[in-house]
């Protein structure tokens, strides 16, 4: 199995234009660049709540550090282990654990002074809270519970694979997916092995995969092949499967359908994007389809009432009715701008794109209401929302809290 990041893919793909131009492009464009951003007049003021720093930040690479919110609380972890927890309303910082075990001798310590990458310590997939438990996982693929009060461990899990997404949790069982197409199923309390169900993936895949969303009667989770299913959370079996986008194409680069990221649930309704292949809506009792839309996107989408929000590989950002599927709206002015999952908060919708800018549109037309750079590095990690607050965490480690005060 071999596995690209999404990002350096694109990256790649854009590299590949160029060289094609031959030595014009020194003089010319292409129309394969990332299009130039477009001047508009702003009419809202975005107001920066507060902003900390989070240890060492999110690292190079493919690491997509999501931090988690959770009532008057928000959590964030840097590469290295580092785990703080802050007051979501004013950022102040209540408490801060190192998760990694500390390294002994002199060699450890030169390897972790000079390798700083080394993927027996590095987190790349984020944090989760839930149910009174906070989960982080290693690349080396330990799956670690800790207290959400104090950021005490109650337990640590090895797992025969790398975890690269946070794992989830509904009280009784955790769920923790690795790259290697595996499924398994931990006891909450202590951590040990409950099932595990294997699904091997294709030859090539985007490097990551989607965290499952537990409940107390299904786990619900992406594979890189392009089907959801729904196990039972007890045993393991299977309550349903349904293929969301089949491969097409001779290579195995053209056949990449990955569900890249995680699914999102609301009223019964399962929201789930594919890298080339579907947007679609599935029943979440029986796996049904209820709509489906051909679009690519490997970025976590966002609901609002009856509107979803997807941004599509190719930087277009688009809006759809939930409950038909109809395009509402489609904002075509950040293509190839590599864009992360769209956040909705307030009557807006907001995007960052691979040079850091934060761009805000209107949730009703899609035209572009503000503008601000958070981060020249960007922000890979999925934006959260309280439904007023937004939270943007950086590639450089900075958590920052915008909220729409008023239009301008």
């Amino acid at each position: 199995m071999m596995q690209v990041s999404v990002r350096h893919l694109s990256c790649l793909v854009l590299l590949c234009a160029f060289a094609m131009s031959g030595c014009s492009w020194f003089s010319k464009k292409t129309g394969n660049e990332p299009m130039e951003l477009v001047d508009f007049k702003e009419t809202l003021d975005l107001d920066k709540v507060w902003k900390r720093g989070i240890g060492e930040s999110q690292n190079k690479g493919f690491s997509s550090l999501t931090p988690a919110l959770d009532g008057d609380a928000i959590y964030a972890v840097d590469y290295e282990g580092l785990v703080v927890a802050l007051d979501s309303k004013t950022g102040k910082k209540q408490w801060s654990r190192k998760v990694n075990k500390s390294q002994q001798g002199l060699w450890c310590w030169l390897k972790s002074f000079f390798v700083a990458g080394d993927p027996n310590r590095q987190i790349v997939g984020g944090i989760a809270a839930e149910n009174g438990l906070l989960l982080v996982a290693t690349y080396a693929g330990e799956v670690m519970a800790l207290s959400k009060q104090t950021g005490d461990e109650l337990w640590r899990k090895q797992l025969p694979g790398e975890v690269v997404s946070a794992p989830r949790t509904n009280g009784s069982v955790v769920a923790a997916q690795t790259v290697n197409g595996k499924l398994f199923a931990l006891d909450a309390k202590t951590g040990e092995q409950l099932w595990f169900y294997d699904n091997p993936p294709p030859v090539l895949t985007l490097r990551g995969t989607p965290s499952p969303i537990v409940t107390d009667t299904a786990i619900y989770s992406g594979f890189s092949n392009g089907r959801m299913m729904a196990f039972n959370p007890a045993n393991g079996l299977i309550l349903w499967e349904q293929r969301i986008a089949s491969p097409k194409g001779r290579s195995e680069l053209e056949r990449m359908v990955d569900i890249h990221s995680s699914p999102l649930i609301k009223d019964g309704v399962i929201y789930v994007g594919t890298y080339q292949g579907r947007i679609s809506a599935l029943a979440r009792g029986t796996g049904k389809p209820l709509w489906g839309q051909d679009g690519s996107t490997s970025e976590s989408v966002a609901l609002s009432g009856d509107k979803l929000f997807v941004a599509h590989a190719d930087g277009k950002l688009v809006a759809y009715n939930s409950v038909t599927g109809e395009q509402l709206w489609s904002n075509e002015k950040m293509l190839r701008r590599l864009l992360n999952g769209p956040q909705v908060f307030g009557d807006y919708v907001a995007v960052v794109d691979f040079k850091g800018y934060m761009h805000v549109v209107n949730q009703s037309d899609g035209e572009f209401v503000a503008r601000t750079r958070v981060d020249r590095k960007g922000a890979r990690a999925p934006m959260l929302t309280d439904g007023e607050t937004l939270y943007v965490y950086t590639n450089r480690g900075k958590l920052i809290a915008f909220r729409a005060e008023k239009e301008k």
